[in-house]
């Protein structure tokens, strides 16, 4: 055999053995999972509705938000009336007067005190 040859048959190996490998380590992970979803369905998760959240990403975080608006918005909408007092007409103020540049009173509605 020449050494180029021999170069070829030796990166065939590697190659395979890095595959056989590879192929090793992904049952191993495989096996794992397996074993996480089983304990993870004998054992139900007691707060769903946070896990959900805790895994979710931002639009889902939005998406929850946005649920627990709604249903204040829905509580808002069933809850009882109730019949408010009429209002009072507000008593009638003195006219607002102020003095010009010539010393003279005049009144004005449109001003209005802070």
């Amino acid at each position: 055999m020449t050494s180029l040859h021999l170069l070829a048959e030796l990166h065939v190996r590697e190659f395979a053995s890095r595959l056989k490998h590879q192929d090793e380590i992904n049952a191993r992970d495989r096996a794992r999972s397996r074993d996480g979803d089983i304990k993870r369905v004998r054992k139900p998760i007691a707060n769903w509705r946070q896990y959900a959240i805790n895994c979710a990403g931002p639009l889902c975080l939005l998406d929850a938000v946005g649920q627990a608006e709604e249903s204040w918005v829905e509580l808002f909408e069933t809850a009882p009336r109730c019949q408010l007092p009429d209002t009072k007409p507000m008593p009638t103020a003195k006219p607002r007067l102020h003095r010009s540049f010539d010393g003279e009173l005049h009144v004005d509605q449109s001003l209005t005190m802070a």
